[in-house]
């Protein structure tokens, strides 16, 4: 083979290492796309909700003094809970863990004692559950039938963030010229950012809820032998993306400087199942918030 032959495969070769380069690039680039992009079709809904709202309400004022309306921020602590389990030992036992929750507030006074509110809320939810457990059989060997499940006692914690919009009727009623009580009650949607499930410590596992058949066995010495259960897992995937409940609660405010502060307790219940699918657990998730927010007139 001359010189210039060899030239020209090299040149192919180098062109065709070029092409399949700037294919895995743009491959790479649309995932990312598609990944980020999901999440700001979340964003976007959730304020595309609250901004519909919030022009329905300025519509329909037929008094346009701004003081019919209060714009507000609040942080709290979160406390969330993973209820039911229809059955299924995926689904069962699951405690309370705290979570931050964040987010805004806006009131649209429509007389002396009533009003709607409706807040963007960023909300850690979820559940934990430690001691001897259910888990899946699959994650286990992959060759036992579906529905199988073992059994080890070790920490697992659910984390699922939503930014929630709740809209709520308000009643308030007059303890003085400066504080109030009031009550709110009303339904929510919550769109799942992402979903985490992080496990720890080590144990040996069972074939039995009680513990007495152990399946982690060494083969040269027949002796059980603990497995390690520490990882953190990404299972947005097995989540529904939205969530639908009710939310209510009691406030108290109080007048300060030119501004009002309130402290706020509210629960809530998600009124759909979570995953989605059932082999995976049958949960509603519920929360306790309580915050503390300042809001202004506008």
């Amino acid at each position: 083979m001359n010189n210039q032959q060899k030239n020209h495969n090299c040149n192919i070769y180098c062109y065709t290492c070029q092409t399949l380069s700037t294919r895995y690039i743009i491959k790479i680039n649309y995932i990312h796309y598609l990944k980020s992009n999901s999440m700001k079709k979340i964003i976007v809904t959730s304020f595309l909700i609250v901004s519909s709202i919030v022009m329905a309400m300025a519509q329909s004022v037929s008094d346009k003094s701004a003081s019919n309306f209060t714009l507000g921020a609040f942080v709290g602590l979160n406390i969330p809970q993973l209820e039911g389990g229809g059955g299924n030992p995926l689904s069962e036992n699951w405690k309370s863990r705290q979570g931050d929750a964040f987010g805004l507030t806006l009131n649209w006074n429509t007389g002396s004692h009533f009003a709607w509110r409706v807040d963007l809320l960023y909300s850690s939810e979820g559940g934990q559950r430690n001691g001897m457990q259910a888990l899946a059989g699959s994650s286990i060997n992959t060759e036992v039938p579906a529905g199988t499940y073992f059994y080890a006692n070790y920490n697992n914690e659910s984390i699922l963030n939503y930014l929630e919009v709740p809209v709520m009727a308000k009643n308030t009623f007059s303890l003085s010229k400066s504080s109030s009580l009031y009550v709110d009650f009303g339904p929510y949607v919550g769109f799942l950012l992402n979903a985490t499930q992080k496990t720890g410590g080590s144990s040996i596992v069972y074939a039995d809820a009680a513990g007495t058949q152990p399946i982690t066995v060494n083969p040269q010495t027949g002796q059980p032998y603990a497995a390690s259960f520490n990882a953190s897992t990404d299972i947005t995937k097995q989540i529904n993306t939205i969530n639908v409940g009710l939310t209510g609660g009691i406030g108290f405010t109080q007048n300060v400087a030119f501004g009002t502060l309130v402290l706020d307790l509210r629960a809530a219940y998600g009124l759909s199942t979570i995953q989605h699918n059932p082999a995976n657990g049958d949960n509603h998730i519920g929360n306790l918030l309580l915050s503390l927010g300042y809001s202004i007139p506008l």
